[in-house]
């Protein structure tokens, strides 16, 4: 039965429950007036034989945000997937502490939103999308938690997302020039340990993704049909194993010209004489190991390539990911006339809207050139 009482101008109520532990313990709120307490104390008591009371009033922000990640999210999605979600329960533990659930408040969850999004490593703010991302796990969760009557109240509701926005495909690739310095300077600098400027080449001629082209394994290059299969991806990041492609369009078998097959046989042939001397053996056939017997990951290759792209050989204008490589690869077969189906099967797209979607501004170029051509064509009869 609730405790009614006043304290100072407040009319309180008091309810018992047991703990996890089955210990005795209890919980109060006050009120202006006696008929709202009672009335409050009423709803209280019937909840807590149909709720966890005990949970409400103890649990963390950060306990309940884990929890939640171990029944619903572990084992259910691929292993990047899985770390955002613990990547995630770190920045609630980073900001709330020991924050009980229930207390976080509509403001408290905005500054956290901002602070988010303004702060990284690299001191730039940091993408809206990146920043709608953590606030869509973390919505998911209080979601339940209202449903387990743990929070009374969605306090990510009418969230403010802010970041920067992502930067237009125009700047995520190199022009023909660059293009050429940065070939020149990667076959300058090819070793087995530095295996990057392998994958930069190999990028650049084929416009496979990163995990691709670190999922590669020999048997999956023919030199003799001069083909590249593409069949599976590698975790670069756990380095747990191989995985699916991204989608089953993904899967796909791309020609290569005879310069790149000729630099795929000089990476064989250094990587054979290197472990053969080191007495190792490259069970997985992986064809972008390093004399380390590493698998580069995608931030380790991304340094090697800013450092190229840099360089005063180079002395590019826009500075590009490694993703950039596979733009620069299409926006070169779109300037040379390729069509957009051929494009899609060689980048492996979903259907030609994606390959529309993300060449967009290239192809409008392109579309005005032959504009401009067909309209002197027309002129000239």
């Amino acid at each position: 039965m609730a405790q009614i009482f006043k304290r100072g101008k407040k009319w309180c109520y008091r309810i018992w429950y047991r703990d996890k532990l089955g210990n005795k313990r209890s919980t109060s709120k006050s009120f202006d007036k006696k008929r709202d307490a009672v009335e409050q104390a009423a709803i209280a008591e019937s909840q807590k034989n149909t709720t966890n009371l005990s949970k409400k009033e103890t649990i963390t922000f950060y306990e309940y945000f884990s929890d939640w990640i171990k029944t619903y999210k572990t084992g259910r999605f691929t292993r990047n997937t899985e770390l955002r979600y613990v990547q995630t329960a770190k920045l609630i533990h980073d900001f709330f502490g020991n924050t009980l659930l229930k207390d976080v408040t509509r403001s408290d969850y905005q500054k956290f939103i901002d602070d988010y999004a303004n702060n990284s490593r690299k001191n730039v703010p940091r993408s809206k999308k990146s920043v709608a991302r953590i606030n869509g796990y973390i919505r998911a969760a209080v979601a339940d938690a209202q449903e387990e009557k743990i929070v009374d109240f969605d306090f990510t509701r009418k969230v403010v997302i802010n970041g920067s926005k992502p930067k237009s495909n125009e700047h995520k690739y190199l022009e023909s020039d660059e293009a050429s310095k940065l070939k020149k300077y990667a076959y300058e600098h090819l070793s087995l340990k530095s295996i990057s400027f392998y994958e930069i080449l190999f990028a650049l001629a084929t416009g496979c993704r990163y995990g691709e082209i670190v999922g590669l394994t020999w048997p999956d290059i023919d030199f003799e049909s001069k083909t590249v299969s593409i069949n599976k991806t590698y975790d670069y990041v756990t380095r747990s194993g191989f995985k699916p492609t991204k989608t089953a369009g993904s899967v796909r078998t791309i020609t290569i010209s005879q310069k790149t097959v000729e630099l795929l046989q000089r990476l064989n042939q250094e990587q054979i004489k290197t472990f053969f001397k080191q007495g190792f053996r490259n069970e997985k056939q992986l064809v972008f190991l390093n004399n380390r017997h590493y698998i580069v990951s995608d931030n380790g290759a991304n340094k090697v390539l800013e450092s190229a792209l840099k360089s005063p050989e180079v002395n590019a204008k826009n500075i590009i990911t490694f993703h950039g490589l596979r733009h620069t690869h299409a926006s070169i077969l779109i300037s040379q006339g390729v069509g957009v189906d051929y494009i899609v099967e060689r980048l492996g797209h979903a259907d030609t809207s994606i390959t529309l979607r993300v060449y967009v501004h290239l192809l409008k170029d392109k579309r005005d050139k032959d504009n401009q051509k067909a309209l002197k064509a027309i002129s000239e009869i």
